[in-house]
């Protein structure tokens, strides 16, 4: 059964959505942009004029909803997120807003629990990354051979292939893939080290179990926080009753 239900996804709701709406608005100005170079000489200047000045306008919204998203929503929706993380780890109201059935674990607060919810979520978070890099590849695979068919052929147009190079390297394809490609590898190693810190913890932890874990939890902060990237909620829900199961069975093996 299902438990990682949190009230702080309500943080996240506006990242998701300014997401939705800066995919949307980069798809429109990337079909424009190739659209508008085989619109001149075809069309009438007034219709051009039109086509430039909304290509320009879908433009700047992109980015302003890529900014707000990135440096005021996601942010924000982290330091809640980590706020919840410590108040559930160290039974310390930093926030209001209380978790429901999401961490799970029956340790005491201390830097044992932390140590365990720290692992549940780089575990969740590894096999999420894995999930949406699925789509994420394809992506990349499809407009790497776009762009070469463009390149190679003798028929494409310039405005066409400067657009594709544009969308691939600068417009978030290639960057997007990368960072989800990282934020795995590091989840992974989080998860891994804290995995082998169990395995062979007996008793309380001593001075050195907590130098590795707080260096852990640096690690995984560090990363979300450099990759900005909110996991996807629809492939979250997808996967957490299998994910749950899971983890019920490594909770066996170690001991939690």
């Amino acid at each position: 059964m299902s438990r990682r239900i949190d009230q702080v996804e309500k943080y996240f709701k506006p990242v998701e959505d300014l997401n939705s709406l800066s995919g949307v608005l980069f798809y429109i100005s990337a079909l424009f942009a190739i659209a508008i170079p085989l619109l001149s000489g075809r069309v009438g200047e007034t219709i051009f004029q039109y086509a430039s000045i909304f290509f320009v306008l879908m433009v700047v919204l992109h980015s302003i909803s890529q900014g707000v998203s990135s440096f005021y929503f996601l942010p924000r929706a982290e330091r809640e997120r980590r706020k919840q993380l410590l108040s559930n780890s160290l039974g310390v109201p930093l926030t209001h807003s209380q978790t429901n059935n999401y961490y799970n674990n029956e340790r005491e607060v201390g830097l044992e629990r932390l140590s365990a919810n720290l692992m549940e979520n780089s575990f969740f978070g590894k096999c999420l990354c894995a999930a949406m890099l699925k789509s994420e590849r394809i992506k990349v695979v499809f407009y790497s051979l776009l762009l070469l068919f463009s390149l190679l052929s003798r028929d494409s147009d310039l405005g066409v292939i400067l657009v594709l190079t544009q969308t691939f390297f600068a417009g978030g394809i290639l960057l997007g893939w990368v960072k989800l490609e990282i934020l795995r590898m590091k989840n992974e190693r989080v998860y891994s080290s804290l995995y082998s810190l169990h395995l062979n913890q007996n008793g309380p932890f001593n001075i050195n179990e907590s130098a590795i874990l707080l260096d852990e939890f640096a690690e995984y902060e560090c990363a979300k926080s450099s990759a900005s990237i909110k996991l996807s909620s629809k492939v979250f829900h997808k996967l957490n009753s299998s994910l749950t199961e899971e983890w019920e069975s490594i909770k066996r093996t170690v001991g939690l």
